[in-house]
């Protein structure tokens, strides 16, 4: 059987898109995206973003428009045969690193012809060129894939080849309803010859300029927290009476969305007792999110339109719709007022 290309047209990825976006911005009590006007549209695209939330990052790079997006992954997530066809029908192509061994990596030549092909039929394709994700407001060395695609790509291609920085911007990375800031950097024109350093030096200040940035040194910890002390909101005492005054009036609605979305949020919290990397926990509670909405709209929209009148079926799913955004806002909201 014929191995999925990754930039043909699938319909039920397109179909399921618009989804996907939705619950990706909703994820997010408030998201930003700007700089899209600094990606070209006279060549190929690839799309280079920093990594610090896991699957919420690439989630973050589809918001640079509606069209199809091709991502590479570190290669052990695809030694399963079922995982490799999920990933691969999500448009997602294995990358091996140096700790693969020589023979995993000596099987990139093969997907870095496949990411070309990609580029030629002008989908983009998004690389997180530090190797592995990391929650911090910094950069690890960048890695020399995504110069080898690159001047590969600028070699074989007859148009223009482009990387694009991306700075993705976090206010917390294990909360769920912050905010997140997305922004496309001017981009990076690259030539057969292009020189790998010289390329890896300027990404990584293209991306660094995106990004609340601090270097990772002994004085990150405290750059960051002084950082942080300094862009946290600060409320006057009747500030405090109205958040106080809202806490109370919103729980109700607490209470409620706490109702509706308790099995998502059960299997999330059950399946992240077992992961010891929490930088996951978002995007566990998302992927639940996204698996669970629609089976609970069936679940309960089927019989309230039986047995209820139009109007407040109507309004038990719109509430069953916002219920997983609303209670962790609201949750994160109350913890907000116990911490001042």
């Amino acid at each position: 059987m014929a191995k999925i290309k990754i930039w043909q047209r699938n319909t039920a990825y397109s179909l399921l898109r618009p989804y996907i976006d939705w619950c990706t911005r909703t994820s997010f009590s408030y998201l930003e995206v700007s700089g899209k006007e600094n990606i070209p549209t006279d060549g190929a695209i690839i799309l280079a973003p920093n990594h610090c939330n896991t699957l919420m990052d690439a989630l973050l790079v589809l918001q640079a428009d509606r069209g199809p997006s091709g991502y590479g992954a570190r290669a052990d997530m695809f030694r399963k045969p079922m995982m490799a066809s999920a990933l691969r029908w999500l448009r997602i192509l294995p990358l091996a690193r140096q700790r693969d061994g020589r023979d995993a990596v000596s099987s990139n030549e093969a997907v870095f012809d496949e990411v070309v092909e990609c580029l030629d039929h002008d989908v983009p394709f998004c690389i997180f060129s530090e190797g592995t994700h990391r929650a911090k407001h910094s950069l690890m060395p960048l890695k020399k894939g995504i110069w080898r695609i690159a001047t590969r790509a600028a070699e074989r291609l007859d148009k223009p080849v482009y990387i694009v920085p991306v700075g993705l911007d976090y206010d917390d990375y294990f909360r769920y309803m912050k905010h997140a800031r997305v922004t496309f950097g001017e981009p990076i024109r690259v030539y057969p010859d292009t020189d790998r350093a010289e390329l890896l030096q300027t990404l990584h200040d293209r991306i660094a300029s995106l990004i609340t940035y601090f270097p990772d040194d002994e004085n990150y910890e405290v750059a960051y927290e002084q950082w942080r002390q300094k862009h946290t909101p600060k409320y006057n005492t009747l500030q405090k009476i109205g958040r106080a005054i809202l806490a109370v009036t919103s729980l109700p609605f607490f209470l409620l969305f706490g109702i509706f979305c308790a099995p998502m949020w059960l299997v999330a919290w059950i399946i992240g007792q077992k992961v010891e990397d929490h930088a996951w926990m978002n995007s566990l509670r998302m992927v639940t999110k996204v698996i669970f909405l629609p089976i609970m709209a069936l679940a309960i929209g089927i019989p309230a339109f039986i047995f209820l009148p139009w109007y407040w079926a109507l309004l038990a799913l719109i509430v069953l719709l916002f219920s997983h955004s609303g209670f962790y806002y609201l949750q994160d909201f109350y913890r907000s007022i116990i911490q001042k």
